[in-house]
Formats: C-alpha cells, structure tokens, sequence
C-alpha cells in the first residue's frame, strides 16, 4: 500500500498527491534545522522555507520580548516536522486522537482506512479509554509498529485550567506507554478535536510545553 518516499520525489517531507508514501525520519528536517532555512520570497528550493518559526514572530524579535519557552538544542534536534498525515511516517508509534470508545467514526481522519479493519477490531476490544489517557494497538497496515489512541477533552472557556490539564495528560500518557513498550520515535499532530470545542494555539503550546 505504502512506497517509499524517494519514488515520488517529495520535498522537504512534503506528502505526495497520492498520500502514500512512506517517510522516515532521515529524510525530514529537524527542529533545530530551523536556523539555517532560507526566508527568500517564493524560495522553495530549501525544504525548511516550508516552515516558520512557531515560537518566535518579527514583531517579537524587534522588541526583544523572549518566548516563555526556552531553546533546548538537545531536545530540538530529536524533533522533526512533517507536514501531511502521521500515518506516512515509519516510526515506532503513531498517535490517534479520538473519543472515549476508541471508534473509527471519532478517529483521526484517514487513520482507520489506511491501517484496514484490524484496527477498529482490536480497537473494540479494549473497553474504550478515559479522556486523558492513552491506549496502544497494532498499526496494521500502517507503516509505524504501533498507534497510540488518545483521548483529548472538551473544551470550554469556564474550565479551560481543567481541559489544559487533561490534555497534558494525553501527551504525557503517549510518551509513557512509548517508554513502558521499548519504542524511540513517535509522531503526532496537535491532540484535539473540532468536535470538542479546543482551539488550535492553545493546545498547540500545551504540546510545547511538554
């Protein structure tokens, strides 16, 4: 089902039209990559013009304002950035948000179609997972090993230190079940769902701030 990412010429970890091809790490920039891109206007001719600096704007760096998270240069040189879906990466584990029941219909999108009905059956099997928490499957026919199903909460304004807090959780509930099953490298996208109302940024630095 997958092919390699070299026989569609993809760029800079971009997917290809036909969002099958497998990509490993190798062939993804880094984290800390980012400070050699190139910012030339309409320059695609460096994988790393893909991507801005999230933590930084120019605004920021004009007026000296530091970002409230600081540059840890071991750390960023373990992160890479892909931009398409995660479930192209061949790494050791691949996370899904999803929702209590573990089902396909909450899952996210084009997950459960390419790694086949294996996952929705294991997926049942488990007696569904509490929201925070973690669970782990086989990644059928995914080219990871594993997926990590996670539960992310529902947001509201009234409760926003209660939802921060559980979705921290998510993240660190993936990264220990990583650890506890002998697994190195995960991908993931921002843990949160449309449906339950949690907005983009502030989910996105909960992330960082892991």
């Amino acid at each position: 089902m997958y092919r390699s990412v070299a026989e569609n010429a993809t760029r800079g970890g971009m997917a290809s039209d036909n969002g099958d091809a497998v990509v490993t790490l190798h062939q993804l920039p880094r984290w800390n990559d980012a400070d050699q891109r190139s910012y030339v206007s309409g320059d695609i001719s460096s994988p790393l013009s893909y991507f801005s600096d999230p933590l930084t704007s120019p605004s920021e760096a004009d007026s000296g304002v530091k970002s409230r998270f600081p540059v840890d240069h071991e750390i960023n040189s373990k992160i890479y950035l892909w931009r398409g879906n995660p479930w192209n990466l061949e790494v050791d584990a691949v996370v899904n948000s999803t929702n209590e029941n573990l089902d396909e219909a909450h899952s996210s999108p084009g997950l459960h179609a390419a790694a086949g009905p294996g996952l929705a059956e294991e997926c049942a099997s488990l007696g569904g997972c509490r929201t925070g928490m973690a669970k782990i499957t086989n990644a059928y026919d995914l080219p990871a090993r594993k997926v990590i199903h996670t539960v992310g909460p529902k947001y509201a304004v009234k409760y926003h230190t209660a939802a921060e807090n559980a979705l921290s959780h998510c993240y660190r509930s993936c990264l220990e079940i990583l650890i506890e099953n002998g697994l190195q490298s995960i991908a993931t996208g921002c843990i949160y769902t449309e449906a339950k109302n949690y907005p983009r940024e502030p989910a996105a630095h909960v992330a960082i701030s892991m």
